[in-house]
């Protein structure tokens, strides 16, 4: 099965670097003897008599080169015209099944961002006719990434109201959770997650949430003070080259880093474990918000 690979810029646009037919010039052209797809490790070990152990682990950039096929000049000049600036990253994606159409708006194909540092300007091949030129990608990433978005505006109340029938100062009432089940097929990764307040006149003061996967559970808990007045979303991202911990409305934002849960039990900045996730958020009362979690999972090899 011959897999799909394009590139994408930062307009969006897209170049197939597998079309069906080797005559295709339409924003395509043919690459051949693709290689870089996988990762490789440096390792250091320390010896312990008869054995060894990992001590540390460096993950190394892999070049991902191959042989572009250009019908003419006029063809590569075309590619030139794709690539714009080639100071500019570039999103190369690969789908080893060959199932993902490039344009498709809903499968969420794997990538990484790229910088082409080598494109030889080619020769042309006496045997088809066609201008070879040698490409080299150098990854920004070592893992293969893709984006994905859970959203929800659902919940689920957990228990009734419970009413004693004669004088007492308390009232116990139900309490509203939403569940996200998310499966991480990769390694582990940070999250954002946007709880925005939708109700008209009720503001939320107190927002937590329970992230559990296996026996392991983190815990994240936002105080009275983050300031979640009717509209505004509070937006609170894991993810190592940017955390963050605001709330937005209109055009402005608030950091709230200083009203989360001191107690060392709360995380309050959960991760995705690889494999089986559930986020439980505990609502109280609330009852008008509409939450999302989005993140990128990362895999070595696909």
């Amino acid at each position: 099965m011959r897999p799909t690979i394009w590139l994408k810029n930062l307009s969006g646009d897209i170049w197939n670097l597998r079309p069906k037919k080797l005559t295709d010039m339409a924003n395509c052209a043919f690459l051949s003897t693709l290689d870089g797809t996988g990762f490789e490790t440096k390792l250091t070990f320390a010896r312990i008599k008869n054995d060894f152990i990992v001590t540390q682990e460096e993950p190394q950039q892999v070049n991902i080169t191959g042989t572009l096929y250009f019908r003419n000049p006029g063809h590569l000049e075309k590619f030139n015209e794709f690539i714009g600036d080639y100071s500019q990253n570039l999103q190369f994606f690969y789908d080893p099944t060959g199932k993902i159409d490039p344009r498709s708006q809903i499968d969420r194909p794997w990538y990484k961002w790229v910088r082409i540092n080598k494109l030889t300007s080619g020769e042309q091949d006496s045997k088809t006719g066609y201008w070879l030129s040698k490409l080299t990608c150098t990854p920004l990433s070592v893992m293969w990434r893709r984006d994905t978005t859970v959203a929800s505006t659902l919940y689920q109340v957990v228990g009734s109201p419970h009413v004693y029938q004669f004088i007492y100062p308390y009232f116990y009432q139900d309490e509203n959770k939403l569940y996200l089940n998310i499966l991480n097929s990769g390694e582990r990764i940070g999250c954002r997650i946007e709880v925005k307040n939708t109700s008209a006149v009720k503001n939320i003061d107190t927002l937590e949430w329970v992230l559990s996967s296996g026996n392991h559970r983190q815990y994240a808990k936002w105080l009275d003070g983050i300031g979640l007045l009717p509209g505004r979303t509070i937006i609170i991202d894991s993810t190592q080259s940017g955390q963050e911990a605001t709330v937005h409305y209109d055009t402005y934002s608030d950091n709230v880093t200083n009203f989360q849960e001191a107690n060392p039990q709360y995380i309050n900045f959960v991760e995705l474990l690889p494999g089986n996730n559930q986020i439980v958020f505990n609502l109280g009362t609330v009852q008008n918000v509409d939450i999302k979690v989005s993140y990128t999972e990362q895999v070595r090899i696909i």
